[in-house]
């Protein structure tokens, strides 16, 4: 349950993250939620109780990482152009490969060292992305203040327009709606003695 929350808030939290990237940039929406992310893991290696392991990992950790993550994509967008698409799927990519080759990592980790010093093991990764957090470098044009454009504007951070593209709307429903399958498996497969 505590992998399935965690994995519910990097997403849940994304809306937040994108008002943060456009107020605030890619570098310092990403280097904050590493660090976040870094304080959750750490506190949850000193855990020793379920309950709190919900908010140092489930909430603490995730929602650092989706702060972390999400402008990861945003700033592909202001260094390339024509191959965007490309782009884009090579650093998803990335993420899958070591989403996958994560487990056989976890498993010799805690079979010689153990859950707390795991995760701090693993304090070191957030550690390595807070520092090449610091490498993003904006090359878009900074949005105007609100000097300039006359004060803040909720219009600033909501585009309604984009709510009269079809595809969007489809888009933004039906991801959401597939979403539902894919925590049945870590949440039920141990039930179903599976591991």
């Amino acid at each position: 349950w505590v992998g399935s929350l965690s994995m519910g808030m990097i997403f849940f939290c994304s809306p937040i993250v994108s008002i943060f990237t456009d107020i605030f940039g890619c570098r310092i929406t990403a280097v904050c939620g590493a660090a976040v992310g870094l304080v959750g893991l750490l506190a949850s290696s000193f855990v020793k109780t379920l309950g709190v392991m919900y908010f140092t990992y489930g909430i603490v950790f995730a929602c650092g990482c989706s702060f972390a993550y999400q402008p990861s994509l945003v700033i592909l967008g202001h260094y390339f152009k024509k191959r965007l698409g490309l782009v884009n799927g090579i650093v998803t990519a990335g993420s899958g490969i070591f989403t996958i080759t994560l487990p056989f990592i976890l498993s010799g980790l805690l079979d010689k060292v153990g859950l707390q010093n795991t995760l701090r093991i693993f304090c070191v990764f957030m550690l390595v992305l807070i520092l090449a957090s610091f490498t993003y470098k904006p090359l878009l044009p900074a949005k105007p203040t609100e000097s300039q454009i006359g004060g803040f504007r909720i219009s600033r951070i909501f585009n309604k327009n984009i709510w009269k593209s079809v595809g969007y709307r489809i888009w933004a429903f039906g991801i959401p709606a597939a979403l539902y399958g894919y925590y049945v498996p870590y949440v039920h497969l141990v039930s179903c003695g599976f591991y």
